[in-house]
């Protein structure tokens, strides 16, 4: 008899350790919406663990709920409805924002080109291109500010040391490294990075390779110039984690854009396959891990680490 998993929450503990997991919901379900098809198409584009994002996020209120069931499912209005209050309580950082702000954009165009909805939609679409404008606005005025780096280091000393204290000891060594990279990359340093000089961006990335590298090495007790076997070593599951847990499914689901041919270390560590990606070494060091997987999360922020 199969298992019933529950609803994720945005109080669930795994969005309180994977705090990028609500963000990619937001912008997930933005892009779900299709106003040329008049329907939601989220459910079914994504995989069981998106459904239980899904309706663990719609069943946080009784008046939510009540609409989503009544109407979410075949009207663009309440579709965006709902978007415009995620993106109002959820999303937070930049990356996130601009996103939603991409996907209201093409939704606005798309509209255009069907007669049959109302002056209404069209205007609730511009309110909220609006909002969004005006948060992106206000988030790059944040991250010219000189403050903004402390956040930035807050940011990188909240994930390493969350990955320091086993937050993510579910996880293979590795894919703590890709859970720690994907935090970031949603989080102040990514902003950050993506608003800032090729110079300032080669200084963290370089930081964050380093810490990943010094972390990788001390989970699996062993010096950072040791070359360990990928899939014994560096893809092993802990003892007492060998099930396929919440987490796992998390961070599939945080990968599931990316592709083999251009993020094999991503690819490896969080799809379970037979055989590794052609891409992935059978033997590597710590420091050749967490370069690879930096340049695969953080590819437009790196020109050269």
């Amino acid at each position: 008899m199969s298992t019933v998993l529950s609803p994720i929450a945005p109080d669930d503990p795994l969005c309180q350790t994977l705090t990028c997991l609500p963000e990619k919901f937001v912008v997930d379900f933005a892009n779900g919406i299709d106003v040329v098809r008049d329907h939601l198409r989220v459910q079914n584009k994504r995989t069981s663990f998106g459904q239980r994002l899904y309706d663990g996020f719609s069943g946080q209120a009784a008046r939510r709920q009540t609409a989503i069931q009544a109407s979410l499912l075949d009207g663009v209005e309440a579709s965006l409805n709902w978007l415009c209050e995620l993106s109002e309580a959820v999303a937070h950082s930049n990356l996130a924002i601009a996103k939603v702000n991409d996907r209201v954009t093409a939704l606005t165009q798309n509209l255009a080109t069907v007669a049959h909805y109302s002056a209404d939609t069209r205007t609730q679409l511009e309110q909220l291109g609006h909002r969004l404008d005006a948060r992106m606005h206000d988030l790059a005025q944040e991250i010219q500010r000189i403050d903004f780096i402390q956040q930035v280091q807050l940011n990188l000393d909240e994930v390493f040391s969350k990955w320091a204290a086993g937050r993510f000891a579910a996880l293979s060594p590795a894919a703590r490294c890709y859970a720690a990279l994907e935090e970031l990359r949603w989080g102040a340093l990514g902003d950050y990075c993506r608003a800032s000089t090729a110079r300032e961006r080669e200084r963290f990335m370089r930081l964050v390779t380093d810490r990943a590298t010094q972390q990788l090495a001390q989970d699996v007790k062993s010096e950072t110039s040791a070359v360990l076997d990928m899939r014994q070593v560096w893809l092993a599951c802990p003892a007492g984690h060998r099930d396929t847990g919440d987490m796992v499914q998390a961070l599939a689901y945080l990968a599931d854009s990316l592709d083999m041919n251009t993020a094999p270390f991503a690819i490896g560590v969080t799809q379970e396959a037979a055989q590794l990606p052609l891409g992935l070494p059978l033997l590597a060091k710590a420091g050749r891990i967490a370069q690879a997987m930096t340049h695969e999360v953080f590819p437009q922020e790196i020109t050269h680490v």
